[in-house]
């Protein structure tokens, strides 16, 4: 029987994550096997992609890297996912930007049957934030809904703590391959998701982790989830591109209110002005979800766990604190890159340690820009995701910024991503593409 998988991760890769080509194609043309079939002057007269240098991706039909994914993933026993498998998870197909492909690791749960509520928040979590994390991730798990996160240091890493203390079922959601343990810190908490979960990625094994994949991911993490719960973030946290993510898709959005003032409470206070439901405990969530699901969702209190501190130690837990962050403001961007250069293998781990490791190196054409496009680009903060709007605020006309970003694409100094957004490179002039740190994840 033909392994049909081969085309759905040619179309995975050819489209790119988070793209909302993948699906549209696959509406044009019935199936992954149906777009591989046809020619770039078929896919160009379908309407569905007009840009001459996205087209010329789709003229390469050879299939040989992903028969050999396909062989690795089969030898580890990664399972390679696609739409229409009965086990694709059905919240995901409403997608416009639905994954062609995921990589998972472990079982995943059955998502029709039990409550899914993503928990995100800061790297910079407070004892607070740390502490209701944790109480809130073990309270979702004892009341029997499954908590899906990035795994990230701070907020997210502590929610799936205290969900896997609890003994629940837990999905997290990596931007990078399945093979990469990121960040290295959380190698052991990781190891506790797989015991009862699973741990999900759309990118292939061997892709390392860059910032730009981040804000891409996070559409999965809400994707995957009834519900959302954002717990301490700046208004420039990742974890409010995953709220937005939410309310784009029709997830019920849940916000931790904050102490006025603080900056980490600002985004999700920010939410809850703009009408986030207010969530000071897991039941808070549990509560509207019972009648939905009465035969997995019980009420019946807390269960005594061990503490927030005692779950932070025991699994080697991280966070960004605000000593390395001061240090980080006194580093140059320069010394940051070299830095960032030097560690990147040592904090790419695997768990598959026969895994070679794959860097692509990029460039960007930015001699060719107009002055007005450096001015916009030179606007945009590396590897933050911006809607062309937030851009125009920096007293620029809408049209002129829609303009420049299409020339910036072009150039490769941005890149498109998922819900309407934009990142520019961190790497815009040459040489190797920055790495992120356990520090720069977006969450």
């Amino acid at each position: 029987m033909k392994d049909k998988r081969k085309y759905w991760l040619w179309l995975s890769h050819t489209a790119g994550a988070g793209s909302k080509n993948g699906v549209n194609l696959v509406r044009a043309f019935g199936d992954a096997e149906g777009v591989y079939k046809r020619t770039p002057q078929d896919i160009f007269d379908s309407g569905v992609i007009k840009d001459k240098r996205v087209l010329s991706k789709f003229a390469n039909k050879d299939l040989s890297e992903v028969e050999d994914i396909l062989w690795w993933c089969d030898r580890n026993k990664v399972s390679v996912i696609v739409p229409t498998d009965p086990v694709y998870p059905k919240s995901l197909l409403s997608l416009p930007d639905a994954p062609m492909a995921l990589y998972v690791l472990g079982e995943l749960p059955d998502f029709d049957n039990l409550l899914s509520c993503a928990v995100v928040g800061t790297r910079d979590m407070s004892e607070y934030g740390k502490k209701v994390a944790y109480e809130i991730g073990s309270g979702l798990a004892d009341g029997g809904a499954c908590l899906v996160s990035g795994l990230a240091l701070g907020i997210d890493g502590m929610a799936m703590a205290g969900a896997v203390e609890a003994g629940g079922r837990t999905v997290a959601v990596l931007g990078c391959g399945i093979d990469v343990v990121y960040p290295k810190q959380h190698e052991l908490l990781m190891r506790r998701v797989l015991e009862k979960g699973a741990v999900v990625t759309e990118y292939a094994p061997g892709v390392s982790p860059e910032g730009r994949h981040f804000p891409v991911r996070n559409r999965i993490i809400s994707g995957l989830s009834q519900a959302v719960c954002v717990i301490e973030g700046d208004m420039k946290s990742g974890a409010l591109i995953t709220a937005r993510h939410a309310i784009y898709q029709g997830r019920q959005l849940y916000a931790v209110p904050g102490r006025v003032g603080e900056k980490s409470s600002e985004g999700t206070n920010y939410q809850l002005k703009q009408g986030a439901l207010t969530a000071t405990g897991a039941s808070d969530i549990l509560s509207a979800y019972e009648f939905i699901y009465p035969h997995s969702i019980t009420l019946s209190g807390a269960v005594p766990h061990i503490s927030a501190e005692e779950a932070f130690e025991k699994h080697s837990l991280g966070r960004r604190g605000k000593k390395k962050k001061a240090e980080e403001e006194k580093t140059s961007s320069a010394e940051k890159t070299s830095t960032v250069k030097k560690e990147k293998k040592s904090k790419k781990e695997s768990i598959f340690p026969e895994r070679e490791e794959k860097t692509v190196v990029r460039r960007a054409d930015v001699d060719s820009l107009s002055e007005s496009e450096r001015k916009i680009l030179d606007y945009m903060t590396p590897d933050v995701p911006m809607l062309a709007e937030e851009i125009a605020e920096g007293g620029f006309s809408l049209s002129d910024v829609m303009v420049a970003l299409t020339m910036l694409e072009v150039a490769g100094a941005v890149e498109a991503g998922a819900g309407g957004y934009y990142l520019k490179r961190a790497a815009d002039f040459g040489g190797e593409p920055e790495y992120i740190t356990e520090d720069d994840d977006g969450l």
